[in-house]
């Protein structure tokens, strides 16, 4: 498999062994976090059509989830001082080995 093929968010949370629990909203990434409470890590894009709300989601889930890791893509950079505490930016295009092993991390 080429490293650097098109994954989609949900492939790189399988391809390191975890489940994988898919939103495709905000709102629904709240309603699963407020529901599910073995959910460790938030993998989110924060390029999300041109908004701010991946990262207002990455804000919104260390104030009222501290544990929750935070692992983040984005093809923009991004002045660490808007990072979430403990929160992980990785940049675009996409790395598979270092997505996976991140996630691998987190998950231990």
């Amino acid at each position: 498999m080429n490293p650097n093929s098109p994954h989609t968010l949900v492939e790189f949370v399988e391809d390191a062994g975890c489940e994988a629990v898919e939103a495709t909203s905000v709102v629904e990434a709240i309603q699963i976090l407020e529901t599910r409470l073995d959910i460790r890590t938030v993998f989110c894009d924060l390029d999300m059509r041109g908004s701010t709300a991946g990262m207002q989601l990455a804000t919104l889930i260390r104030e009222r989830w501290p544990p929750l890791e935070l692992l983040m893509i984005s093809s923009q950079p991004w002045d660490t001082s808007q990072i979430p505490a403990r929160g992980v930016v990785l940049g675009k295009p996409f790395d598979r080995r270092k997505i996976v092993k991140a996630i691998q991390a987190f998950a231990a």
